[in-house]
């Protein structure tokens, strides 16, 4: 694990225990949006003809404590949740029990970038996915392109990928200056504040997902609250497939 992933799994590891307080209005928002966006995403679902009878398994990279992946599992047959923060994985775990959903979704501790091969995670059981999902992880990442590029390898002839994250800042933007003062060492762990249009294009090409690309910026703006102090944020979602 590089210096950079290792500051990431410490910084996350602190926030599991409040992430679900301090990101409550965040989490509600992708939500949403994952439930709205869906069939924007994909056809493919086990709700809709072209998924009827279908396996349809999922993996979210950088799954943090499950809020996406379990939005999602009423629709797919099977959710892996990757993460490096051992205690975002104990709040994945926590919340799936919680939804008695522990016989169709699991999570494992990985870090797809800064290792060439985690051995952990070379079954087939972890390749051949319908979908991956990266949602607002991928600007924490220290390599987004490798980090895509490793993931694209294990989706199927044909999966998709779909990413949440941030449009890029002004940084003459004061309510960006602010928001970035608010969010301590978190800060630490953002390796690139936005991904444009154009660079997600040829990023999803270079990875070998760029078919029937598409990028939609989101209207509603994503809520953070911070001591009290609450900023808003653009996000963007995007689509290929294999």
């Amino acid at each position: 694990m590089t210096d950079f992933a290792e500051k990431n799994r410490q910084v996350f590891n602190k926030q599991a225990a409040v992430y679900k307080s301090d990101f409550e209005g965040a989490v509600e928002a992708l939500v949403s949006v994952v439930h709205d966006q869906r069939t924007w995403v994909s056809d493919t679902w086990v709700d809709t003809e072209a998924g009827k009878g279908k396996e349809i398994r999922a993996l979210e990279y950088a799954c943090g404590p499950g809020h996406i992946s379990l939005a999602l599992a009423p629709f797919v047959s099977r959710v892996v949740g990757m993460d490096i923060s051992e205690n975002m994985l104990e709040e994945f775990k926590k919340h799936v029990h919680e939804a008695g959903r522990s016989d169709t979704m699991v999570a494992v501790k990985a870090d797809l970038v800064s290792e060439s091969s985690p051995t952990e995670i070379s079954g087939p059981e972890y390749f051949d996915f319908d979908l991956v999902v990266v949602s607002m992880a991928l600007h924490h990442f220290e390599h987004p392109e490798k980090a895509m590029n490793r993931l694209s390898e294990r989706l199927k002839k044909g999966g998709v990928m779909m990413i949440i994250d941030l449009i890029p800042n002004d940084h003459h933007d004061h309510e960006h200056d602010h928001a970035l003062l608010q969010m301590g060492e978190v800060v630490e762990t953002i390796s690139k504040h936005g991904f444009s249009l154009d660079e997600m294009r040829t990023m999803y090409e270079n990875a070998g997902v760029g078919n029937e690309f598409k990028y939609q910026v989101l209207e509603k703006r994503l809520p953070f609250t911070k001591d009290g102090k609450t900023f808003e944020k653009t996000i963007f979602i995007a689509r290929g497939q294999k």
